[in-house]
């Protein structure tokens, strides 16, 4: 087969050239899927995800944590007031008008019950209050006997009997001898006296403490949430990974049922062709040898109809063969495209057009972008040959990106492409077939022609590739 330099290089833009058929994602067929990515991100996903969880488990249960922290903390409040200070409290401590000595010695009873209860937790500060406000007792001597508005929380402590704790706030005046001590967590509990008398106790203790216990809390938790994800995450990735190999198995089936399928078609269409070969085609030949015998031995007007009849079923046998070849089209991916290629331009070269392959000696493409370009070509020249009068035509094929680049340019008489295009007669099926091809391929078409210039086809279609 001929070769020559190209001189149409479809990487360059044409200037002037229509364009037939615009390109649309939406028509061009699906990539190959590229299933290491696929298994690289579902691994990344599980990964950020199950982090994301674990993160978020971590964050609440310290959350939960300070507020378990806190309840403990309130809990031994209420088990120290009722277990401790409330058997240890006289009547004499609340009432002011009982003598100084016997107050003296209530104060110090409950002075040895609370110093027990210090020196065994973390607790930093005592106080007790009255009803009125009144600091009854405290292990820092200079609050006793001061007053101080009580919060509502405090009166309702006292009204109801209950527990609770807060972050104390510092900057209050009852609260000026615990700076320097960081934040404290104060818990109160309502006591009472022999008497029944409701009496507040507050314990100060340091949040530090508070946080210490969320965060061993904290820790423990996020080793087992981060734990039970990774074990997740291990569990989970092999079964991504059959089924995303289940997936890719099931794809190159259905690759080898469709390749299977178009093997199916072409013998199928070599079949035809064979019967045409050997039945009509041969039968037709026979006919039209033994009419031209009869027309050279027979006189007068019955010999000129016989040769005419000869000529007529010569010219149908022509017919019958080039369909033989359209049924029949070699098959690029296993022959070769430059084959193909050869086969689809023979019409031309019968025709006594110069054709010009330029085609690398290997290109990487998908067997439908293969048999798409020898469609497309076939049908290119085939056109040249019936309206051209074109004396060479000139066929390149380069793989360009991701898309097969076809351009077929001959130097016939060309014609003016609004007319051509704007019109749907069947006179111009080949340029209507030309854009089917295109369409089919999910591709773009573009024309460069004009009246005594010439024709120049560039189809650029979707090659396909392989993946993972």
């Amino acid at each position: 087969m001929p070769r020559a330099a190209s001189t149409t290089d479809p990487r360059v833009p044409d200037d002037g050239s229509v364009l037939v058929v615009a390109p649309d994602a939406r028509r061009r067929p699906a990539r190959s899927t590229p299933w290491g990515r696929v298994l690289a991100g579902v691994v990344l996903v599980a990964l950020l995800g199950g982090a994301a969880v674990a993160t978020v488990g971590t964050l609440v249960s310290q959350r939960t944590a300070e507020r378990f922290a806190v309840e403990d903390a309130t809990d031994d409040t209420a088990a120290v007031a009722r277990s401790v200070v409330q058997p240890a409290l006289l009547d004499d401590l609340a009432d002011r008008d009982a003598p100084a000595d016997r107050r003296a010695a209530a104060a110090e009873e409950l002075a040895r019950a609370v110093q027990g209860v210090t020196a065994a937790s973390a607790a930093v500060r005592v106080k007790l209050w009255a009803a009125d406000g009144t600091v009854l007792w405290s292990d820092e001597p200079r609050l006793v006997g001061q007053r101080f508005a009580l919060s509502e929380d405090d009166l309702e402590a006292l009204e109801t009997d209950r527990s609770d704790a807060e972050v104390s706030d510092l900057t209050e005046p009852e609260n000026r001898y615990e700076g320097g001590q960081g934040r404290l967590l104060e818990a109160y509990q309502a006591v009472h006296t022999p008497s029944g008398a409701p009496l507040l106790l507050e314990v100060y203790y340091p949040y530090d403490s508070v946080l210490a216990s969320a965060a061993s809390l904290r820790s423990a938790f996020a080793t087992l949430a981060f734990g039970t994800v990774a074990v997740g995450i291990a569990l989970l990735l092999p079964v991504v990974l059959w089924l995303l190999l289940r997936l890719r198995a099931g794809q190159r089936e259905r690759e080898r049922l469709l390749v299977r399928a178009l093997d199916a078609e072409t013998a199928e269409r070599r079949r035809l062709a064979a019967d045409l070969h050997d039945g009509p085609v041969q039968d037709i030949a026979g006919l039209a040898l033994s009419l031209g015998a009869a027309a050279r031995t027979t006189t007068g007007a019955g010999a000129a109809v016989l040769d005419e009849s000869a000529t007529t079923l010569r010219a149908a046998v022509s017919t019958l063969r080039s369909s033989m070849s359209a049924i029949q089209p070699p098959v690029p991916d296993r022959q070769g495209l430059v084959a193909a290629l050869d086969d689809a331009t023979a019409r031309g070269r019968a025709a006594g057009v110069r054709v010009v392959i330029d085609v690398p000696a290997t290109i990487e493409a998908a067997p439908a972008a293969l048999l798409a370009t020898v469609r497309f070509v076939r049908e290119s020249v085939a056109n040249t040959v019936r309206h051209a009068a074109a004396s060479a035509v000139e066929v390149v094929v380069r793989r360009t990106g991701e898309d097969l680049v076809v351009v077929v340019a001959d130097d016939g008489v060309g014609f003016d492409p609004d007319a051509v295009l704007s019109t749907t007669r069947s006179g111009h099926l080949g340029t209507t077939l030309l854009r089917q091809i295109a369409e089919d391929a999910g591709g773009s078409l573009r024309l460069r022609t004009a009246p005594g210039t010439g024709t120049r086809w560039e189809l650029a279609i979707p090659a396909g590739g392989t993946g993972w």
